[in-house]
């Protein structure tokens, strides 16, 4: 009998289905009773508690007249099975709770309401259900590192990244459709130096990273731009101010210039670039997230290749 309880559970007996008979039994009072209540034919009740007396080495019915009933072996394992059983259920109902908890998400916060709308209904559509929380792109860092959030979309350089998003220069007002060259923002004191002499090229948070700000300071330094031709805002609504008051420009993507109503034109000469993947501590996520809707977390960013799809 010793022998009997090492072996495995998988070894022709279900131990918790045996269980639920067993319980069954000695609420209804009958195999047949306890069969009806799990809505399984009496046979198949009767199997079952046949195999977890192999698998027990004794006896746990014990017959009386007509009927079937438990023995003073099979009544005392009650209390166990019973407890198994309530174990098992709120099991289940714990995994039915994780499957409906949202996939936190850590988002860039330069993507507009509209196109991460699109992520969720996708993924939705997909069976995964994901809660979109936007934050720049050291928060979003932060979040993944401490596990507030189960995924982030991370800025990484854009040759390390899943997608690749050209940036540009967007201002108020339309100053030309060609790429533009850093050294028309040089301070002139000659009338023809152009609209453009002397204003900002404006940074938001997003942009904050090395790959993209350390690249841009070189390139302006080279051009002979001022330090202070290139600053950094603390917020988008910011950066977008100044350029709407003073004239200024905003490095941003063409779907963001787009969605803010702003003049975009690439650089010439200038391979400026911003770069996400997704990263979390489960893989699985990753995988589901991007397999679900990576299309649209791409069409959300204005990466390379999602721009004509964005909107569809």
């Amino acid at each position: 009998m010793g022998q009997r309880r090492g072996a495995p559970y998988g070894g022709g007996v279900d131990l918790l289905a045996a269980c639920r008979v067993l319980v069954q039994v000695d609420e209804r009072g009958s195999v047949t009773g306890a069969a009806g209540a799990l809505g399984v034919a009496q046979s198949v009740a009767s199997r079952r508690l046949a195999a977890l007396e192999r698998h027990l080495g004794a006896t746990l019915l014990e017959r009386r007249s007509r009927r079937s009933v438990l023995s003073a072996y099979g009544r005392d394992l009650v209390p166990t099975a019973r407890r198994l059983v309530a174990l098992a259920d709120e099991l289940e109902l714990d995994a039915e709770r994780a499957r409906l908890r949202p996939l936190t998400v850590a988002v860039p916060d330069t993507c507009a309401d509209r196109d991460l709308a699109a992520v969720a209904a996708v993924a939705r559509g997909a069976g995964l259900h994901v809660e979109l929380l936007p934050a720049g792109p050291a928060d979003r860092a932060d979040l993944v590192a401490r596990q507030a959030v189960r995924v982030g979309l991370l800025a990484v350089p854009a040759d390390g990244a899943t997608w690749r998003t050209p940036l540009g220069a967007a201002g108020g007002r339309r100053t030309g459709s060609s790429p533009l060259r850093l050294e028309r923002l040089r301070a002139s004191r000659s009338p023809r130096g152009g609209a453009l002499a002397g204003a900002r090229l404006r940074t938001t948070p997003e942009d904050e990273v090395p790959h993209v700000r350390d690249v841009l300071v070189r390139a302006g330094a080279a051009a002979g731009l001022t330090p202070g031709q290139l600053p950094v805002d603390r917020s988008r609504t910011a950066a977008v101010a100044g350029v709407l008051a003073d004239g200024d420009l905003l490095l941003c993507s063409a779907l963001e210039a787009d969605d803010l109503g702003l003049a975009w034109r690439p650089f010439a000469g200038l391979g400026l670039a911003r770069g996400h993947r997704l990263d979390g501590e489960s893989a699985d996520d990753v995988s589901a997230l991007r397999d679900a809707a990576g299309a649209q977390l791409a069409g959300a960013l204005g990466a390379l290749g999602a721009l004509g799809a964005r909107r569809g």
